[in-house]
């Protein structure tokens, strides 16, 4: 799967999605805000799209969905 393929599998379950923080630990909250302003990028989006990602893939670690979901925002 390509990363186009990926952000619209991702955009699918957007809609299931939760834009909360409690989930997140103090260094995974810390690395949201740093992706955020360094990318320019919205925290609420971000967390969002991780949430999505979790959704569809629970074998990866809540920094990995991070990373991945700053990718995809990126992209765009």
């Amino acid at each position: 799967m390509n990363v186009d393929q990926r952000i619209q599998q991702v955009d699918a379950c957007i809609e299931q999605a939760s834009v909360s923080i409690e989930g997140l630990i103090a260094p995974e909250l810390d690395l949201a805000l740093q992706l955020c302003k360094h990318f320019e990028l919205q925290l609420g989006t971000l967390v969002r799209r991780a949430d999505a990602i979790r959704i569809l893939d629970e074998g990866q670690t809540a920094r990995e969905r991070l990373q991945e979901a700053a990718q995809h925002l990126i992209c765009r």
